[in-house]
Order: structure tokens, then sequence, then C-alpha cells
């Protein structure tokens, strides 16, 4: 009878370890190894161009000039959507107020190359391709470089500017301060009682080790606003978000100014997920207390 018990205790506890492991592989999954495809808006301001990374794929971008550039604004989207070139209007906006921006279709998206997204772990050397082009250009020069980037490309954009000194500014709207916390909020969200999402987070890091390396496990946004320096960052969210809980900004924040960063931060009342009211995420310049935070924070990069 007592090794019946210990038997049946052992595949109970062998079931739950196999849960504990299957959950955070599953949840993984369906973002690695596969490529995302967003529908593809045009600009006739925009000229397209290729970007090459360090671990050598080509990913599209395209740039959009104003008259008399007083620096280039980097923009990235989201995790699997929309496309980067959603975003041409906010492009053509900066134009008007006397920016160049860079528009780049992070990794595995679109008509970038790529076979797997890497929650800003690899999105980041698309960043440093970038910065790297803007470097080498006579046009850009020595002028600023400010990354902006929303929800994953916030995410992102925090931790190209740990890793990449040229950056000399960040706007990082919904950034998610880790994607480990957003995998437990959003387990969470779906009705998983939290202390699951937590038991499992070592499998995950085990998952996300064995894909990207372990070293690659430090490339958080909490980790890389802490290496900012002296450099401004703008945070901005909302307070009812549900694809980046509020919290996220709250850490993100907390950790900036215990560490004596240059922050700013914007809130927006209600459920925004990208900040500008969503009548106007296409003509941004008409959100006007959105906008004039933006171009309030570029008038102070130097």
């Amino acid at each position: 009878m007592k090794r019946r018990k210990l038997i049946i205790a052992a595949l109970v506890a062998a079931f739950f370890l196999a849960i504990l492991i299957l959950i955070p592989v599953a949840v993984v999954s369906t973002f690695l190894g596969e490529r995302h495809y967003q529908f593809q808006y045009e600009s006739p301001n925009a000229e397209q161009i290729s970007l090459t990374t360090d671990d050598g794929l080509n990913l599209a971008a395209w740039r959009v000039f104003a008259e008399s550039p007083r620096g280039t604004v980097i923009i990235l989207s989201g995790l699997q959507m929309p496309s980067v070139t959603a975003f041409f209007g906010y492009a053509d906006w900066l134009a008007q107020n006397g920016w160049d921006s860079l528009l780049i279709e992070k990794r595995a998206r679109s008509l970038s190359e790529g076979e797997s997204i890497g929650f800003g772990m690899t999105e980041w050397l698309d960043v440093k391709a970038g910065v790297e082009l803007l470097d080498s250009d006579a046009r850009a020069g020595d002028l600023p470089i400010v990354a902006m980037g929303t929800s994953a490309g916030g995410a992102t954009v925090i931790i190209a500017g740990g890793q990449i000194p040229r950056i000399d500014g960040v706007i990082a709207i919904s950034a998610y301060s880790n994607f480990v916390d957003l995998y437990v909020d959003g387990m969470n969200m779906m009705g998983i009682p939290r202390f699951l999402g937590v038991a499992t987070i070592p499998f995950l890091h085990l998952r996300l080790g064995l894909s990207f390396g372990f070293g690659s496990l430090r490339l958080t946004p909490v980790n890389g606003i802490t290496e900012l320096g002296e450099r401004p960052i703008l945070l901005m969210h909302s307070t009812e978000d549900w694809q980046v809980p509020f919290s996220h900004f709250e850490r993100l924040y907390a950790i900036a100014n215990d560490t004596d960063l240059d922050v700013d931060a914007f809130v927006r009342d209600g459920d925004w997920h990208f900040v500008v009211y969503d009548q106007y995420f296409y003509t941004p310049a008409q959100d006007i207390e959105f906008a004039s935070v933006i171009l309030g924070f570029l008038s102070n990069i130097n």
C-alpha cells in the first residue's frame, strides 16, 4: 500500500512538472519559429532601403526626410502587428517638425528576413543596423538619433538604448518591462492562477535560453533602462492598457527614478495601447496632447 501511494505521488508530481514545462513551451512556440506578415502601407514621401544586421539578416526599412533635419527618429512597431509602414503618418509629422525618420521592419516580419522574433533580445540588433547606417550617412552625420517604439518596439528601443551609446534618447510607448512579466500577466488574464505562471518562469527561461543563448536573458527593458546613463527617456502608457498592463510602466518608471535617470512620463487614462487616440493613429499631429509631449521631448535632444 505504501509503495502504491509513493508511485501515485510520483506520477502526480511528474504530471504537474510536465504541465510546468509544457505551458511556457506552448506559449512561446506561438511566436517563435515562424514569420509574421502584415498589411503594407505606402507613402509617396518614403524611400525604401535595406539594412544588414550583424547576424546577416536583410531588413526592409524606409527613410522620410525633413527639409533641414535636426536629427533622426528610428521608429519600430510592435510584437506581431502592425507593420512599421503603418507609422508613415508619424514620419510625415516628424518631418514637418524638422526630424528625419528611419522606419525599420524588425526581423521575421513582412518584407524583412528572419525566421523568428526575439522579444527584443535579437531585435536590438535591427536597431543597431539602423544606427550604423545613419552613422555612415553624410546627411545624418553627427546629428542626434532618437529611438522610438511601441509595445514590443518600445521594449526593444529601451534594450537598444542600453546597448548602443550612439542613441541619444529613447521614446518607449506602452513598453513591457520584461517579457517574462508580460507572459505571467497574460496567463493571469486568461484565467490561469498567477502562482502557476510564476512557477513556470524557470522553464520559460530555459526555453528562451535555448533559443537565443542564456547570455541574452539579461537583455530586458528593466536592465536596459539602467544603462542609459545621462541620456533621456520618455515613457508613455495608458492606465487601462489590456495588452501591456500599466504595472509595466510603473516598474520602468520606478527604476528610472531610483537610478536618477533623465526620465519624462506621459500617462493617458483609459485603454489606448498606442497611447495616441485611435482616430488619430494615422495623423498623430491631430492628437495635440500626445504630439506636443513627443515634440517637447525631442526639443531637448542635443
